[in-house]
């Protein structure tokens, strides 16, 4: 399978991605917070969506995800379920784009040396 170039913008904008996601990968499993969530919360959730739709634009197979409304509450559970989906596309695309992980990295250091590069 060919892959679209990913080059240093995209991969800074994927990392960028990968740190916020864990933030609420953390919060939400680590502080279990309860009640409906503020405005800040979604506008930052549907900033990654944002993120995440650029990134994946060329991947037919990979989700596109659309902002949650800013004036209807979300959830714990809505919260959970979004950012499962948002991992989860993350994960596939960390797949095709191995460089982009820190074994990934290594492999291609080792590689380019291997051959002379």
């Amino acid at each position: 399978m060919t892959l679209p170039k990913l080059g240093t913008r995209g991969i800074d904008s994927y990392n960028r991605l990968g740190r916020e996601l864990a933030a609420f990968n953390y919060v939400l499993r680590g502080a279990r917070p309860a009640g409906a969530y503020s405005t800040q919360t979604m506008f930052t959730l549907n900033g990654l969506f944002n993120r995440a739709n650029r990134l994946f634009r060329r991947h037919a197979d990979l989700p596109h995800f659309y902002p949650v409304s800013l004036d209807t509450p979300l959830t714990p559970a809505d919260l959970v379920v979004q950012v499962a989906n948002l991992t989860a596309a993350c994960l596939a695309f960390e797949e095709r784009y191995a460089h982009l992980i820190e074994q990934g990295r290594a492999q291609a250091l080792q590689a380019l040396q291997r051959h002379g590069g």
